[in-house]
This record gives structure tokens, sequence and C-alpha cells, in this order.
């Protein structure tokens, strides 16, 4: 006949004093409180679980009271019964919790900035800078939009939702002076961020994966640049530049750029190593092109007079066109834009126009009585536009090579007889 156990009171606990022994006193069901030597009063529960007998603590008397002791051991029996473990539960909850703080840690302001220092090695210094400044402006930003207030920055990276994303990149296209390019390149960026975070596991996987652009942002939005093609206008534009009183550096970028008609950055950062007179081309390297593949485009003779002019007159060793401030470093950003306002010309013709304009005349003027026979392939080249297929575009690259010099030298001519007025 099992032995009856006499419930302990709380009278019963208070009153147990230490002996030089550590000895039990026994509520039942499993559950005992262990008076030390050290006068310490702690709560232990006995328990079988598949025919092995474990023990675990519930804590120290007074902290946890009798009915509280009482209370977790019925809790504990009731798990058992249930085929649970309590043993491994408290080790699987620990795990979670050191889990769940860790999480709290891994916030997607870390984990972004784990992988901005991750790269830093990987991408040339500027683009870094420019990667690390869309982070902090468009990422870090706490939004306004809806009726929500939206912020990911020191959220758990792990607990970002879809939906979260969604209206970030809604926020970012509608605020002030946001885009559809803007949001379609913010998400791009938060991809790549959770990329890293997947590979490092610090997320099971990329949810942005899983989000259609076209559903949240609509097709993608052509970007058009104002520009002018007609002889007339095209004649008063090479008047201007002419007449520019600013910045050397600035009225030699803006006399070149007509007859080479590359991106901003291109003709700002141009090097004198990057000229070959002999040859007269002008070789890029892969890190400043937009494609990423090195760019060799042919110059005219127009190209090379403004350039041996500036040669003649460098203020730069390295810089075809330094700072008019600082020698060591290219003109800014704005420089030619802003010299381009000063001119009389504001939002209707900007740096990249010159690109427009050499596109639309090249194609308006192709097969036409005194234009060229230069194919599309050849104006494209002239571009730098990328060939989709590779093998193509190496090729082109390589068989019009003297195709993409005539054309050059056509428009230098045909620029030069519309400043004259022949064409008008």
């Amino acid at each position: 006949m099992a032995r009856t156990v006499k419930p302990l009171t709380d009278k019963e606990i208070k009153e147990a004093k230490s002996k030089t022994k550590d000895y039990q006193l026994t509520d039942g069901n499993g559950l005992y409180l262990l008076v030390t030597s050290r006068n310490t009063k702690l709560w232990r529960f006995n328990y079988i679980f598949e025919n092995k007998r474990n023990l675990t603590s519930f804590g120290t008397y007074p902290a946890v009271t009798l009915k509280q002791a009482r209370d977790k051991r019925d809790e504990l029996k009731e798990l058992i019964a249930g085929g649970v473990n309590p043993a491994q539960k408290k080790k699987d909850d620990k795990i979670q919790v050191q889990t769940i703080e860790q999480s709290k840690q891994n916030t997607f302001y870390e984990v972004s900035q784990k992988w901005l220092k991750h790269n830093i090695n990987n991408w040339i210094p500027k683009h870094h800078k420019e990667k690390s400044q869309r982070v902090v402006n468009h990422l870090y930003s706490t939004y306004n939009y809806n009726g929500k207030t939206i912020s990911i920055k020191d959220k758990p990276i792990d607990t970002i939702s879809r939906l979260e994303v969604i209206d970030l990149l809604l926020a970012v296209e509608h605020k002030p002076n946001g885009t559809n390019e803007l949001a379609r390149r913010t998400k791009q960026l938060l991809q790549q961020i959770l990329d890293y975070a997947v590979t490092f596991e610090y997320v099971p996987h990329n949810i942005i994966r899983g989000i259609n652009t076209v559903d949240i942002l609509g097709k993608k939005q052509s970007k058009n640049y104002p520009t002018i093609t007609e002889p007339k206008e095209v004649k008063k534009l090479l008047e201007a530049i002419d007449t520019y009183n600013g910045g050397y550096s600035t009225k030699m970028a803006l006399k070149l750029l007509p007859y080479l008609f590359v991106r901003s950055a291109n003709i700002r950062q141009m090097e004198w190593v990057e000229i070959d007179f002999n040859t007269k081309e002008w070789s890029i390297p892969k890190d400043k092109m937009k494609t990423k593949e090195a760019f060799i485009l042919p110059l005219c003779h127009q190209a090379i007079t403004i350039l041996k002019e500036v040669q003649a007159n460098k203020m730069s060793d390295k810089y075809v066109f330094p700072s008019d401030i600082y020698i060591n470093r290219p003109m800014s950003d704005n420089t030619l834009n802003y010299a381009l306002k000063r001119l009389g010309y504001k939002d209707e013709f900007v740096t990249h126009s010159f690109r427009a304009m050499f596109s639309t005349i090249a194609y308006t003027q192709l097969n036409e009585p005194n234009g060229h026979n230069f194919s599309s392939e050849v104006i494209e080249a002239c571009l730098a536009h990328k060939e989709p297929n590779k093998v193509k575009g190496a090729y082109n690259r390589s068989s019009y090579k003297n195709a993409m010099r005539g054309l050059m030298v056509w428009y230098g001519n045909y620029l030069d007889e519309v400043k004259k007025g022949v064409s008008e």
C-alpha cells in the first residue's frame, strides 16, 4: 500500500531550519523542498519519463511560493501525460529565448552594415560610398505613407514581412522627389542585402524573391531625356557653349561633349592616360562604364583639337577636366548641368541630352541625302549600349571599330556644318 504523504504548509516551510546536512520536505506527487546546510530552500520536482528518473528545479523559496511550486508541478505533470519531457522542454525554451534575443540584435541596420563592410573590398570606393548613402537615405528612413508609419531600420531582419517591404517601396516612390525608378533601385538594393542575410543565415529565405515588381510598381517607366535636334537650335547651343565664361575645365568639357556624347561621369573622370593621340582613341576602363565592360571610343578631329588645347593648358597631370578648386579631383557631379543652366538651358537640356541629341540625329540622318549609311548597330555601339548577346556584342565591338570611327567623323563634321549655318 502506497505511503500517504502529508502536504506541506507555509508555516512548516517558514519554520524549517538548516542542519549540518541537506534534507528534504516532501509535498507529494514528486514535489519537495530541499533545505540546504547553507540555509537556502530550493524547490525540486522528481519525475519519471520513459522509465528514467529525472529531476528539475523550480527556483528558491520564498521567491517561488508553495502555491506557485504546486502549479508548476501540475503543469509539468500535464506535459508528461502528453508525452513531453519537461527537462527537454526547458532546454528548448532556453534555446528559443536565446534565439529571440539574438534575433533582436540582428536588426536590419546591423545586418545591412555587415553587408556594407563585407563588400568594402569588393567594390570601388566610389561605388561603395554610393551604396552606403542609398541605404541610409532610402532604407533607414521612417516614412508616413497611406496612414502608416513605415520603418525597417531597427526591426529584427527575420521579422520583416513582404507587406512591409511593399509599403516601403510605395513610400519611396511617392515621397517628395521620389520616382518609380528610385523605388525599383531601392528594391534591388534591399534584395542584395537579403541575399547576404540568407547566405549567413540571418533569415531563412529572401522575401523579396516573392514580390513581383510589376504588380507593385507597374511597368518600368522609360526615362526620356530632353534634347535638341533642330539644326537652328543645335547651332544656338554650340554658340552658347563658346560664350561660356565660367571655369576653364567646365568650358572645355562642354565644348568636347557634343562630339563625344558620353555619360556625365565619363567626361568628368576622363584621365590623360586614357587618351591615345596617335590612334585617336579614348579607352575607358570597365570600372567607369555603366555596362561594366571596357569601351574604346574613336575620336573625331574636332575632339582631338579640343583635347590638345586642354593639354597645352592642363591644370592636372591626372584628370583632363579637374575641379576648378581641387586640381587633383575630377569636377563635381552637377558642374556641367549647372553650367548649362547658366547658359539658359534649365530643364530642357542636361548633360545626358547630348547622348539623345546624337542618337536622334544619327537615326534621322541614316540613309538620307548628305546623311550617313552606318547601321543602327553602329549607332548603338557608339553610345556604348550593351548588346544582350555577349558573343554578338564582343564581335560587334571588334567588327564595328572602323564603322564607329566613320560615324564619329561624320557626326563631328555634321555639327561643324550646322554651326556654320550650312544645314539651316
